[in-house]
């Protein structure tokens, strides 16, 4: 049975939510809220949620700032939040779910099947997630965010200056790295196109993302040659936009 804590201090969104999951998550659960970080510290303790709906903009003490001190505590999170660009990349990076407010019920309702799958499963990185996460938040800059690459082995962390290029397998993708054996992660290359664009990787064809640092160069026939000797086919269509963003390479 799904023990499901809302920590939220505006009552509204609060309540709103547990109405939701009332309505659209028909698996057995029981479902609690409270509306503010100091008392849920206190609740978990007897509660005991598997999964905990944080809110992150909290007074006194926010959704980072209660995981920091719950980390002896055994519970999957989502995190529930307004836009907050550079929170929301720390959480993608360190392989967390969230949910944007106003919540729509379809990405709750995925959100919540991602948990049911992860609690069925005999390894848990969740901690090891979640320490990630608040580690990536105490860096200066999002260059400095390790990437979270959970496998059913276990979970790694990485550097995004360590990935050469990462190539699409259905809806799979393939990291291949300069000192490190590959590793298939089960999200599709756009994911990662949106979480690495910022560091450094172009999408060079529907199959290839690919580090610029890596790129040794681009020849007559639109093979894209990298580090390690790999050449890369770059698409026709996205050929113009590649040579414009190399020239400055």
């Amino acid at each position: 049975m799904l023990r499901i804590l809302i920590v939220d201090d505006e009552a509204a969104a609060g309540n709103i939510l547990k109405l939701l999951i009332e309505k659209f998550i028909p698996t057995a659960k029981e479902i609690c809220y409270c509306d503010a970080p100091e008392k849920a510290l206190v609740l978990i303790k007897t509660f005991k949620p598997t999964l905990v709906m944080l809110d992150i903009e909290m007074p006194n003490m926010n959704g980072f700032d209660f995981l920091n001190q719950a980390t002896d505590c055994d519970f999957d999170v989502i995190f529930t939040t307004a836009f907050d660009q550079y929170a929301i990349k720390a959480i993608r990076f360190s392989a967390l779910d969230y949910l944007l407010k106003p919540i729509d019920n379809v990405e709750l309702q995925s959100a919540i099947n991602r948990h049911i799958v992860r609690q069925q499963s005999t390894i848990s990185n969740q901690q090891l997630l979640v320490n990630n996460l608040l580690s990536n938040l105490q860096q200066k800059a999002p260059e400095n965010f390790k990437l979270a690459l959970s496998t059913m082995e276990g979970v790694s962390f990485f550097e995004p200056s360590c990935i050469l290029y990462c190539e699409a397998e259905n809806n799979y993708t393939r990291f291949i790295f300069h000192n490190h054996k590959p590793i298939l992660i089960s999200k599709t290359l756009g994911e990662y196109e949106e979480i690495l664009s910022d560091h450094g990787f172009i999408r060079i064809h529907k199959s290839f993302l690919v580090n610029k640092k890596y790129i040794t160069k681009l020849d007559r026939e639109g093979m894209l040659w990298m580090s390690d000797g790999k050449a890369l086919a770059v698409s026709r269509r996205r050929r113009e936009g590649v040579m414009e963003l190399l020239k400055h390479h």
